[in-house]
């Protein structure tokens, strides 16, 4: 089965709301979502003139906007729930200083590096940094972050389907033999501490 030709008929509308709702929980921070899926599905139905581009755009990025204002909602009520120790720690002077002089940069960043997106979406909900810029800042960063991805998929994503399609179960067995790896090598450290 062609890969490309199965994703190029996919239903708009559909692929829109998975888009959204896939790129609502990747902004969240909410680990493993693959948010380049849909991306790279857009691509496709870009390329056989059944979305525009706009329209891709416009689905991932309100969608990873969206996510990161539930995990900032997360983190500033949220909080409570935490124990006092952890509290504690995330007020540090060390942290607090850290998001006031750097806050907007990596409140951008973090749309798109996936290891910064979940701690500072949190820490600044946790941190109560002003919401007003952080809304603005957030939305900056997943129109940065969707717009880039969307743009590169779009433009050489459908190069790589035929080889992702040739080559997907030594891929997925390449990255499950490497999370093994690391899973039993962890516990070997562990055991040893």
């Amino acid at each position: 089965m062609n890969l490309n030709l199965w994703l190029s008929g996919l239903d708009p509308r559909l692929l829109n709301a998975a888009t959204f709702g896939l790129l609502t929980l990747e902004g969240a921070g909410i680990p493993g979502v693959p948010g380049v899926l849909p991306m790279l599905a857009q691509s496709a139905l870009i390329d056989a003139g059944r979305t525009t581009l706009a329209a891709a755009l416009t689905w991932g990025v309100l969608g990873n906007w969206l996510g990161s204002l539930l995990g900032y909602a997360a983190g500033r009520w949220g909080e409570r729930w935490l124990p006092p120790r952890w509290r504690a720690a995330i007020r540090q002077p060390r942290n607090l200083d850290l998001l006031e002089r750097w806050g907007a940069p990596l409140i951008i960043v973090s749309r798109t590096v996936g290891s910064l997106r979940t701690p500072v979406t949190l820490v600044a909900g946790m941190t109560h940094f002003p919401f007003w810029p952080y809304l603005l800042l957030s939305l900056l960063g997943a129109f940065v972050h969707v717009g880039v991805w969307q743009v590169v998929l779009w433009r050489f994503g459908p190069a790589v389907l035929p080889h992702v399609e040739r080559w997907g179960a030594e891929i997925l067995a390449a990255v499950l033999l490497v999370a093994l790896l690391v899973w039993l090598l962890r516990l070997k450290v562990r055991s040893q501490a």
